[in-house]
């Protein structure tokens, strides 16, 4: 029952975002299962990632939207918020403190859309990467640049 009720709300919030797509936001159309669904985004134009395409997968458990989705980058990306192994996705809207069951994938697509423009410092997958964007920026910038090269590439 709590597959079924996921799955309408799943394939109510696609259809909005077909219907009114985000800028530089892609949906692919879903497969089989409504649960997982794979997104392409644009690097921002005022952004060091201008140029790259980022494709990203989104897992929706059955309890969504009473549990947050599992977002992962499957195109590399040098960032902060991004586990480098796994392109896991660290957003702060995603905890367990902070998920609300009425935020959407819309919401989200956007706040990972805003992440590509400014890093969120808060919530770091390396802190090693954070102390690189806070003490040489110009080097963080040069390696997310070069990220979204070869993501233009791969497109």
């Amino acid at each position: 029952m709590a597959a079924a009720k996921s799955g309408k709300r799943i394939y109510k919030e696609v259809e909005k975002l077909y219907k009114s797509p985000i800028t530089g936001v892609e949906v692919l159309p879903l497969k089989d299962d409504v649960h997982h669904i794979e997104v392409i985004i644009d690097g921002p134009e005022q952004s060091e990632y201008k140029g790259g395409k980022f494709k990203l997968e989104i897992i929706l458990r059955e309890e969504y939207p009473f549990k947050p989705p599992e977002i992962r980058f499957l195109t590399p990306v040098y960032h902060m918020n991004v586990c480098q192994k796994s392109g896991q996705v660290c957003l702060p809207q995603m905890t367990k403190d902070e998920w609300r069951p009425t935020q959407t994938l819309e919401l989200i697509l956007h706040a990972i859309y805003a992440l590509l423009l400014k890093p969120e410092e808060r919530f770091p997958f390396s802190q090693e990467m954070l102390n690189q964007y806070q003490m040489n920026r110009a080097q963080y910038n040069a390696n997310a640049r070069a990220s979204a090269a070869k993501a233009k590439a791969k497109a």
